[in-house]
């Protein structure tokens, strides 16, 4: 159930990715700030409702994931709007690269050779799709290197969150993060005139189905698998991502996919799923070792 749970989260976050580059009005930070903020109202409603209480303990452990997130959206976004899908979306794919580093001194999670063999493979199919075509001539270097700053603060915000799911429900955590993320980004549009803009009725459309399909939903099933699943198994999964939103960009705004882009996204989803299957059938017992691991790791 925690594989289903991730796997729907990257589907979600894949096929949207065209809707944040096409919202008529809003520029990348201002799109961001709304998403963070309307998700931040939402899930607190949300948990207060359930019973829930609100505390410092709650927001102090939340604090470097909402961090993160926030960082993570707002570059990820503004990058979105200044490059082509595909580049967007498949550096953030490097991500489990950066974890390999980081994953087993911390949580004690050593990957396993068919992980990282099948992980290598993927990256692979990953540099296909950025590289087998010009995404319609709307590739930009300022673009890729914002893309570059999401893929680091995404890469934390998965560290920082496995790290609080050892203490807190994903709600729990969910609402704290989202709080801590909506403070954060309070004083960029004194920094950033023309920060909130205005759009259409199809635009506020948009800025809701982002928050709560995309965001809400999305990532409470990612975070609640963080107590099932590897951290590493999760980053393999999100490599999904910018096969299905190359894909979606390809359909939607007219940012054309190549022979080369089309046969890396068949290597992307073909790795991911033989190791996805292998991970299933061949380590069940893999959730009470990570909870192991990361009760006996110091906070990060």
């Amino acid at each position: 159930m925690g594989l289903v749970g991730a796997s729907t989260a990257v589907v979600v976050w894949g096929v949207s990715s065209v809707l944040i580059k096409g919202v008529e009005g809003l520029s990348g930070l201002g799109l961001a700030c709304y998403r963070i903020w309307l998700g931040a109202a939402i899930i607190t409603v949300v948990f207060l409702a359930s019973g829930g209480r609100l505390s410092i303990w709650l927001l102090r452990r939340s604090l470097f994931g909402g961090l993160a997130f926030a960082a993570d959206l707002v570059l990820f976004f503004v990058a979105l709007q200044k490059t082509s899908v595909a580049n967007a979306t498949v550096i953030g794919a490097l991500q489990p690269l950066l974890l390999l580093l980081v994953a087993g001194p911390m949580f004690g999670e050593r990957p396993r050779l068919v992980e990282v063999g099948w992980g290598a493979v993927a990256v692979a199919g990953t540099a296909l799709v950025v590289v087998g075509g010009d995404g319609g001539g709307a590739n930009s270097l300022a673009g890729d290197l914002l893309a570059v700053g999401a893929l680091v603060a995404w890469t934390a915000y998965f560290i920082f969150s496995k790290s609080a799911r050892q203490e807190l429900s994903a709600l729990e955590y969910l609402t704290g993060m989202a709080i801590v993320a909506a403070v954060a980004v309070v004083p960029l549009p004194l920094f950033f005139e023309g920060t909130l803009g205005v759009t259409d009725a199809n635009g506020w459309l948009t800025v809701f189905y982002i928050t709560v399909i995309n965001g809400l939903l999305g990532h409470y099933l990612m975070v609640a698998a963080h107590g099932h699943v590897s951290l590493l198994m999760l980053s393999l999964l999100t490599l999904g991502i910018p096969v299905l939103a190359a894909a979606a960009a390809a359909l939607w705004i007219d940012e054309p996919l190549s022979v080369p882009q089309l046969a890396g996204m068949a290597v992307v989803l073909s790795a991911l799923g033989v190791v996805s299957v292998r991970t299933a059938r061949q380590r069940p017992d893999i959730a009470e070792a990570d909870l192991e691991a990361i009760q006996a790791a110091p906070y990060p």
